[in-house]
């Protein structure tokens, strides 16, 4: 018999092939029962991190905010009191002036020739008025006569008077100390009593005029300080303090005119600035207060996480006034308590926390 024996080195190697691959199969397949079968290892859950604060005695205040612009303490629109052409301009924008520093002058020729024709009327008159009176004091004139002399003295005087203040109306001057903050007028132009020529001020002291509601109105006095923010300049507040406030609303509203002082040691704020004030509204001095940020509603009920060592526990509190940074509690906690302020809605009562602060 003639035997094949490629044929049957052929048929062997592919047994061998299709064994191996059956035991790689078998054996992945064990490996897998058996790592189903094998218990699980639970991995242990990391502490929730918390920040914590202390609960202290202390004062609180909440706040209502009022907005309004920097005024100047005293400001004056100069208007002429007579129109002419400018024939001179002294004072230019920024200048520091003093009451009756010269701002400008109008044209007064027609003003002095009137002046200097009052003036000759009156001297005329009064010598007329003074013969008379002594002829009248001899008996040499009559009453009517020595009456007559005497009216037209003062009727002389009395011109002479109103020419000499219309002559003063052609020089114009400061009517308080400041600084020049608009020129209207060139020389050559025409004023009127229309609009301000001269526009002065006094920014030695600065304040806010604005009004508060009648909610406010009751529990605020002169002198109470304030905070005011002024965007433009600082984050920081800059001090100041009611120093005027209205007992009755202004006409047409419902509010009450109030006058904030402006404290500016450095001359850093100017006037027109936009300002934020923050006025204290309501009070509370040694009372127990934490951050509000600690207090969370669970179960419709107000509660603060505290901390024994670092097991946190749930307590019911009561809170009085609230500012949004800080917070009255009325009862519920103790001076001293370690609480949690941020992280408390993620513990567990009785599972330790991580405190990072």
């Amino acid at each position: 018999m003639k035997v094949n024996w490629g044929l049957k080195n052929k048929l062997s190697k592919k047994s061998i092939f299709i064994g191996a691959i059956l035991l790689i199969v078998l054996g992945i397949t064990v490996f897998r029962v058996v790592e189903a079968l094998a218990p699980v290892e639970e991995k242990a859950e990391a502490p929730v991190s918390v920040t914590t604060a202390t609960a202290e005695m202390g004062t609180i205040y909440a706040t209502a905010p009022l907005t309004g612009r920097i005024d100047p303490v005293e400001s004056a629109s100069v208007i002429p009191m007579t129109a002419g052409q400018v024939t001179a301009v002294n004072v230019a924008i920024g200048d520091r002036v003093s009451k009756g520093t010269v701002l400008f002058r109008i044209d007064q020729t027609q003003a002095s020739v009137l002046y200097n024709q009052a003036k000759l009327a009156a001297n005329n008159a009064k010598e007329n008025y003074d013969r008379i009176s002594s002829l009248y004091k001899e008996g040499a004139v009559s009453l009517q006569a020595y009456q007559g002399a005497e009216t037209q003295y003062r009727s002389a005087a009395e011109s002479l008077t109103a020419a000499s203040e219309a002559l003063s109306y052609c020089t114009v001057t400061s009517p308080i100390n400041g600084y020049v903050t608009s020129v209207n007028v060139s020389v050559g132009s025409l004023v009127s009593q229309a609009a301000p020529a001269v526009t002065v001020a006094d920014v030695s002291a600065l304040e806010i005029n604005t009004a508060i509601s009648e909610y406010l109105v009751g529990k605020v006095n002169v002198g109470d300080p304030v905070e005011i923010y002024i965007d433009t300049l600082s984050e920081k507040p800059f001090n100041g303090s009611i120093s005027a406030l209205s007992p009755a609303p202004a006409q047409g509203t419902l509010t009450y005119p109030v006058t904030i002082s402006v404290e500016d040691p450095e001359g850093k704020v100017q006037a027109g600035m936009f300002a934020e004030i923050q006025i204290v509204s309501a009070k509370k001095e040694h009372v127990l207060c934490i951050p509000s940020d600690a207090v969370f509603l669970k179960s419709g009920k107000s509660k603060v996480a505290v901390l024994e060592g670092d097991i946190p526990k749930l307590v019911d509190v009561k809170t009085g006034l609230d500012n949004g940074e800080s917070v009255e509690v009325v009862s519920g906690l103790k001076a001293g308590n370690i609480i949690i302020v941020t992280g408390q809605q993620f513990i567990t009562e009785g599972e330790a926390v991580n405190i990072t602060k």
